[in-house]
């Protein structure tokens, strides 16, 4: 490549393609120490390319100047790339993470060894320090004998430590991109000695092999994404793919409705059976109510052992969440109920369903994100529940008063019952003909 042009928009493409990917890396994961890292060595390696056609220059204005900030970038790049690997060690077994940690930061130390040396090349022998050779090889005698032992050797600590890291227990997305670089090493640590027509076809391939392994890595954190949000109602789910994480975040009142049912006869069933019999039964209860919660709209809030709490008005608003409440209590007991005394008999269920204003948003909380559902309504949908016999709805006034009056006249007033937590008698409802069957 012996057209000045030609060389110099070879580098331009290079630095915009390192630059780029780097932006691409930093901007998708941000959260992550190591990617940050990554992109800052990438992203400061395109500027280098940048400059390269300037140092280059036989007519460069400050020879000296551009090349100590060429050197210094080089050192840059060198360091944030070792930052970045010691970061992911961050994640490694503690049995190695100081060993391995010891030899990045004797790798980052001879770097900056290399630092100064340069800079001292610079101002000891400018001439040479700022002229080229012919030849496949860039660099004179002397040169080699004083910067090459020492990126060498803080080269091959950086890929023992690396060694090190996939051959003990790491973050398996890490390590492919760990693994990429190894590959990507030899490519762009070639581009500091040999002739500059060759050096942004190294670093291009080295960049290739960088990005295939960060594109696996973004894949591998999708399908864990995907993954937990299995963990995830499906409403929550859906609100977090269209209205992303701030509109989660955002906490609010809301009037809803609360459903809350649990098991009778579970404890006898449990020390009766064994705990693989235990859980299928509570797959094949949880599957059940989460169907019936479904088709009413509703979105699962809670699984605790027997018990399951549903929303009928978030994160997903219904206007009409009393009736759906209801309908979907019907259905627990007159649909789920019979399908569990089937597989289990001596186990039944009991509803509660209550209304009310309650507080509805994500909370922080020991490192992690919790829904969260505050309000007199909840706490008494489940005192409700525990009231509640085998084949019992029970629902509070707030529930009944605004039912149609078709739906309301198929719940009978109780006496009211003293409930803990509550001052007062909790005047009730009940749906009628039910109870033990």
């Amino acid at each position: 490549m012996n057209n000045p042009v030609a060389a110099a928009d070879a580098f331009l493409v290079a630095g915009l393609f390192a630059a780029g990917c780097g932006a691409i890396f930093g901007l998708a994961d941000m959260r992550s120490r190591s990617s940050r890292a990554l992109a800052l060595c990438l992203i400061v390696l395109g500027l280098r390319l940048q400059l390269a056609p300037l140092e280059l220059a036989a007519d460069s204005r400050h020879p000296l100047l551009l090349a100590g900030l060429c050197r210094l970038m080089e050192v840059l790049v060198m360091l944030s790339g070792a930052e970045w690997v010691r970061r992911v060690a961050e994640t490694a077994t503690r049995r190695l993470r100081g060993a391995i940690n010891g030899l990045l930061r004797a790798s980052q130390i001879l770097v900056l060894v290399y630092a100064g040396l340069a800079l001292g090349y610079l101002w000891l022998a400018p001439a040479d320090a700022t002229s080229g050779l012919p030849g496949f090889i860039r660099v004179r005698p002397l040169e080699w004998a004083v910067f090459v032992p020492v990126l060498g050797s803080g080269a091959l600590l950086a890929m023992i430590a690396i060694f090190m890291l996939l051959i003990t227990r790491t973050d398996p997305a890490e390590s492919i991109r760990l693994r990429a670089l190894l590959l990507a090493g030899p490519f762009l640590y070639a581009g500091l000695v040999v002739r500059p027509a060759l050096v942004p076809a190294l670093v291009a391939v080295g960049l290739l092999i960088v990005l295939a392994g960060s594109v696996r890595y973004l894949l591998v954190l999708g399908r864990r994404g995907q993954f937990m949000s299995e963990f995830l109602a499906p409403e929550l789910t859906g609100l977090l793919r269209q209205k992303g994480m701030d509109k989660l975040l955002v906490r609010e009142r809301r009037m809803l409705s609360a459903v809350y049912c649990d098991l009778r006869g579970f404890t006898a069933y449990t020390q009766a059976r064994s705990t693989e019999e235990v859980v299928a039964l509570l797959e094949r209860y949880y599957a059940a109510v989460g169907q019936a919660a479904a088709e009413q709209g509703g979105t699962i809030k809670d699984h605790a052992g027997d018990g399951v709490l549903v929303l009928l008005g978030a994160p997903q608003a219904h206007r009409d969440h009393t009736e759906r409440a209801v309908r979907l209590a019907r259905a627990l007991i007159e649909r789920v109920r019979p399908a569990l005394r089937e597989l289990a008999p001596g186990v039944g269920l009991g509803v509660g369903v209550a209304s009310g204003v309650v507080t509805v948003g994500a909370i922080r909380g020991a490192g992690r994100l919790e829904y969260v559902a505050v309000g007199p309504a909840i706490n008494l949908a489940a005192r409700l529940c525990q009231h509640a016999e085998d084949g019992e709805l029970l629902l509070d006034a707030a529930t009944r008063q605004p039912l149609a009056s078709e739906l309301a006249n198929c719940f009978e007033a109780r006496p009211p019952e003293t409930m803990k937590g509550y001052g007062e008698p909790v005047p009730l409802y009940a749906l009628r003909g039910g109870g033990p069957a």
